[in-house]
């Protein structure tokens, strides 16, 4: 995928309040937007547009609560749980609060993502500032870019993915499972897994290989299963999975401006909040 050549740039060449290129109705609401792949209810129904509303004081206090800030995962949901006003033709203040909780921690994380840069742009502008550190000569940057230009990977089309391992799981009775099905990760996946990656990214693999696959024969996906697998069949699972990821794409190429130096960059779905 073609990569956003970014330079650092002076901070005041940009507009100190940028305004915003979504159009609202008189009640602050959005026009319709679609997400990427969509939330696919307990009935089958499929809602893929959205609708949204502007960030308030209101807002901006509940997601700054301390635990939230520990967890970028959660701080997502609550902003998706305030600012999304209606999803397909399931509207926020028709659902109910816990049922609506329950919708926003479902939809995948390429979605939530998307949404939050929308709510990011009605909010608070098209432009976002992040900060990079030259892996060359150290400078610290500033580096502007426009929402609009960044690249929404599409969704792939599968909600379950086909995999078969090379080597595959040998239980106690010496039977060896290989096939099976894999999901794409979730607003809930992402809060749970979000704490244990801080501290051991390795054990974080291991809890979200096991949240997201299932053998096709039915055994159960422990987490013992997943650390007995190979690195090989590890390997295998998290490539298929990276393959089948989609939304926005969070890597941009960088040029110092003092050494020029071209480095790849990481946004953070948090950077558009």
């Amino acid at each position: 995928m073609a990569q956003l050549k970014k330079k650092a740039i002076d901070i005041e060449e940009v507009e100190e309040y940028p305004v915003s290129r979504i159009s609202v109705n008189e009640d602050g609401v959005s026009d319709e937007f679609e997400m990427p792949a969509g939330y696919l209810d307990s009935d089958g129904v499929l809602h893929k547009t959205f609708t949204i509303r502007e960030m308030t004081g209101r807002d901006e206090e509940a997601i700054s609560k301390s635990d939230l800030r520990q967890n970028g995962a959660k701080l997502i949901t609550v902003l998706l749980e305030r600012c999304v006003m209606s999803i397909g033709t399931l509207v926020k203040k028709e659902v109910g609060e816990i049922k609506w909780k329950e919708i926003i921690k479902s939809l995948y994380v390429g979605d939530q993502d998307y949404i939050v840069l929308k709510i990011r742009e009605l909010s608070m502008g098209g432009e976002i500032e992040v900060t990079h550190i030259c892996p060359n000569c150290k400078a610290s940057m500033k580096t502007i870019l426009d929402v609009s230009e960044l690249e929404v990977e599409p969704f792939k089309g599968e909600r379950l993915i086909q995999f078969e391992l090379p080597k595959g799981y040998r239980d106690k009775k010496g039977n060896v499972h290989t096939t099976g099905t894999m999901k794409l990760p979730t607003g809930y996946d992402r809060e749970v897994l979000t704490p244990i990656a801080k501290k051991n990214v390795a054990q974080a693999s291991t809890l979200m290989l096991t949240r997201l696959c299932k053998f096709d024969d039915g055994i159960s996906v422990t987490e013992d299963v997943m650390r007995d697998l190979t690195v090989r069949d590890r390997e295998y699972l998290q490539k298929l999975l990276q393959e089948n990821l989609f939304g926005v794409n969070l890597e941009v190429d960088v040029t110092c401006v003092d050494c020029g130096e071209e480095f790849k960059g990481n946004l953070n779905s948090i950077n558009f909040i």
